[in-house]
């Protein structure tokens, strides 16, 4: 039985007061919180991560508003936000721009952007710039016929040369190689001058190449896929010409990884179209049998040397390949336009190589 001497040892009950402040407490971490990645987004958006990209011409029509120049920019790729830089630019009473091309950099702050053009458009050589465009995928061969095309200036032979016997080389690329593979495809700014100069333009796609590869640590790929960091371009230059969409490319760098390890040829089509020279035509039978190192078919290992341009998606799809027992792909369009199936066993492939037939997508 309890006495009241008992119930003085009982601890009291939280008071009402100390239960709110714990509450206020808990609220304003909540909001605290909120705050501080709220401000993180703002802040990225005010100044992107990373270094500034590629130079490129914009042009900022007659009559543009805040609002419409605001969206050019982010469509070019210059802010990373239309309405950030909106926003940044009326704080700063910042909006009388005059029309023209300007000459900006991709991933820019937004108030290294304004102070561009609050200088105005560019009267010299920015005027005369162009864009030279190499996309992914592009043979060393089909990127020195986009360049004669883009660039009528360029001289057929100095670039042939400039080609076959470059100023510099990668930093990734072993003796007695070529530039297959180590020039990056992306969108360049030329002027007057550069569109006289082959070697240096060569030489612009090569550093590129070598920022990139840097930026997705190639040299890495010893230790975390165990090939060589060359190999690893091989890799990613098979990735490129067979994957249709961005999910598949790590899954097609795993199949690649998957076979080389238990010794199987790669059987990868596209390589064997580089070794016959057929882009786009059905391979034959005889194809699949030509005795040639960049046939994988009749050959284990992967081929001597990049068979196109790879760009930065495949890159890092070669250096972070997904964990997965899958040795066989083909296309099915199966969950979309594009997409391959990954089987683990023959049986399955067979299964998924009749979708493919069966759809007609060139199986």
């Amino acid at each position: 039985m309890s006495t009241d001497e008992d119930w003085g040892w009982l601890p009291r009950r939280t008071s009402t007061l100390t239960r709110v402040i714990i509450l206020l407490g808990l609220m304003g971490v909540v909001v605290l919180i909120a705050t501080l990645l709220i401000k993180g987004w703002i802040d990225d958006r005010l100044d992107p991560p990373g270094d500034e990209g590629p130079e490129l011409v914009v042009n900022v029509p007659q009559g543009a508003s805040i609002n419409d120049i605001a969206r050019i920019l982010e469509d070019e790729g210059v802010v990373a936000n239309s309405t950030v830089f909106r926003y940044y630019l009326r704080y700063k009473d910042a909006g009388d721009f005059q029309a023209g091309n300007y000459v900006l950099n991709e991933n820019m702050s937004v108030w290294r952007a304004k102070d561009v053009l609050l200088a105005g458009p560019d009267p010299g050589p920015a005027v005369d710039a162009f864009r030279v465009v190499l996309r992914e995928g592009l043979t060393l061969a089909q990127i020195r016929d986009e360049l004669l095309e883009q660039v009528p200036t360029f001289d057929a032979e100095d670039l042939a040369a400039a080609i076959a016997f470059p100023p510099v080389r990668s930093d990734y690329q072993p003796a007695n190689s070529t530039l297959e593979g180590m020039l990056f495809p992306d969108t360049y700014l030329l002027d007057g001058a550069t569109a006289e100069d082959e070697a240096a333009l060569v030489v612009r796609l090569i550093q590129q190449f070598d920022s990139v590869a840097a930026e997705v640590g190639l040299n890495t790929a010893p230790d975390t896929v165990g090939v060589s960091s060359y190999e690893a371009v091989i890799v990613a230059s098979l990735i490129e010409k067979e994957a249709l969409i961005d999910e598949d490319r790590a899954k097609i760098a795993r199949v690649i990884y998957n076979r080389l390890g238990l010794g199987m040829e790669l059987q990868i089509d596209a390589a064997v179209r580089y070794a016959v020279g057929k882009p786009s035509e059905p391979l034959t039978l005889a194809d699949l049998r030509v005795d040639n190192p960049y046939n994988v078919y009749n050959r284990t290992g992967l081929p001597p040397g990049p068979i196109a341009a790879p760009g930065r998606a495949s890159l890092e799809a070669a250096l972070n390949p997904d964990d997965g027992f899958w040795l066989f792909y083909v296309r099915t369009d199966d969950p979309g336009p594009g997409a391959h199936t990954f089987s683990n066993t023959f049986e399955e492939h067979e299964a998924a190589v009749a979708i493919c037939r069966e759809r007609d997508l060139g199986c």
